[in-house]
């Protein structure tokens, strides 16, 4: 794997041409498709308690209906990933939109808690837009440029997380069923967008000539690619480590700021505007630049030391003011992190599996958006815990976990680097030809 070479900008450009498939039309509609999808989650997600509330049933279903999303959204992410290397991104897109929409409508119609509950679940059967919209990046960008173009995704992500409790909250005062409906509408403009605008990045011209070469491959004397290589796990394991740290405190970052700080509904509303602007201006602004200047390597091993410096520094955060410090740095971890590892994910599966790895990509995602929660708003519920003769407060508990994670990952991270160092070999090249000599 060491000796792996990738395409340039030109090749790749050359054999996009070849499949009429220009990428910078694609961006608008794939920032959109996130964007709804994120949108109407936050949108629906503070409403819960109330809605769950309307039908009579205890606090704990809320709990069911975040799990019963994930848990569906880990059984079928791989599938829609794997149908999409068969049939192509663009249908399966439109059918995950499809389904996002008419769970919403389910939702909104529900006359009772369990079609609420199977509206949750059929929002989770249908959640195949993330895996696929992660492959149509990997189709459409090289190594140089794949990180970058993966963080502009968080533009969409970050707009629909920002607008979307606000909204959700305006529309929800007159009635819980409006942001549903709300949604529904955003589902239909998605999928007129997705039918008119974006461009097929896997035409069935396309999907026959990577079975063509994948074969010619296995009848030569190279050997034959598995999917899920040690390689493919170790990065597995960075997804869930990562997550595992980011989900565990934005799932109870509402509850430690209203716990610890006493914070009202204004002031976690600012903390969480800022996350997001902040995560726009990483995003949308800084990450192009700054992978060109640090490079990627360097800002992947600097945003993992980050992240554990925060959390070292997270159980001491006593004040308010000291929560809009730990934000802007933590975002930076937060935004450049995944974008980069995914992207080297990609780099480690032919063309025609990266539908299958990023369904399985999302499912490690959903692992840790099932436990994390569960772990954070356990460690606030007991208060505490003692361990020998030390006592850890719930803030300690959570900042030590956090750091002890963020080591792992640094150390998976820093070997994987090096034992497979064709991860950045282009960067190399790239300042090379910006030398006179």
């Amino acid at each position: 794997m060491a000796d792996r070479k990738f395409l340039n900008k030109e090749e790749h450009a050359d054999i996009l041409r070849n499949y009429s498939i220009d990428p910078g039309k694609a961006m608008f509609t794939i920032i959109l498709s996130i964007m709804v999808d994120v949108f109407g989650y936050s949108m629906v997600l503070p409403l819960l308690p109330e809605i769950v509330k309307n039908f009579g049933s205890s606090a704990l279903f809320v709990g069911i209906l975040v799990s019963s999303n994930a848990l569906s959204t880990f059984i079928f992410g791989p599938i829609w990933g794997r149908l999409s290397d068969k049939y192509g991104r663009k249908p399966i897109l439109l059918i995950s939109q499809a389904g996002t929409g008419i769970s919403f409508l389910v939702l909104a119609l529900s006359p009772n808690i369990y079609i609420i509950l199977f509206s949750r679940i059929l929002d989770g059967v249908f959640g195949g837009q993330i895996p696929v919209i992660r492959a149509y990046i990997a189709d459409i960008t090289t190594p140089a440029t794949r990180a970058s173009e993966m963080g502009k995704l968080m533009i969409g992500h970050t707009v629909g997380m920002v607008f979307g409790p606000i909204i959700g909250g305006l529309l929800g005062a007159l009635n819980w069923r409006y942001p549903s409906l709300l949604a529904v509408i955003l589902s239909i403009i998605a999928i007129i967008l997705t039918t008119r605008v974006l461009i097929e990045s896997m035409p069935k011209d396309r999907i026959s000539d990577i079975k063509q070469q994948k074969e010619i491959r296995e009848l030569s004397s190279e050997n034959k690619r598995k999917t899920f290589t040690r390689e493919i796990i170790v990065r597995f394991a960075q997804v869930f480590l990562l997550f595992s740290i980011t989900v565990m405190f934005n799932s109870s970052m509402a509850l430690i700021l209203d716990e610890r700080y006493g914070a009202s509904t204004i002031i976690i509303g600012l903390v969480m505007t800022l996350a997001g602007v902040t995560i726009m201006i990483y995003g949308g602004l800084l990450m192009k630049p700054l992978f060109k200047k640090v490079g990627e390597k360097r800002i992947l091993l600097i945003a993992s030391v980050l992240l554990i410096l925060n959390f070292l520094a997270f159980p001491f955060m006593t004040e308010m003011w000291m929560i809009f410090a730990f934000i802007p740095s933590f975002v930076f971890s937060m935004v450049f992190l995944p974008s980069l590892i995914q992207s080297n994910i990609t780099k480690a599966v032919d063309a025609d599996r990266q539908g299958v790895v990023s369904g399985m990509t999302t499912n490690v995602q959903s692992i840790a958006q099932i436990i994390s929660p569960l772990v954070a708003t356990g460690f606030i519920e007991i208060g505490g815990l003692t361990i020998g003769v030390i006592f850890l407060n719930q803030y300690e508990l959570i900042g030590y976990l956090a750091v002890i994670l963020g080591i792992a990952l640094f150390i998976i991270l820093y070997f994987d680097l090096r034992k497979h160092s064709y991860l950045y070999s282009y960067e190399k090249p790239q300042k090379e030809s910006n030398d006179p000599n």
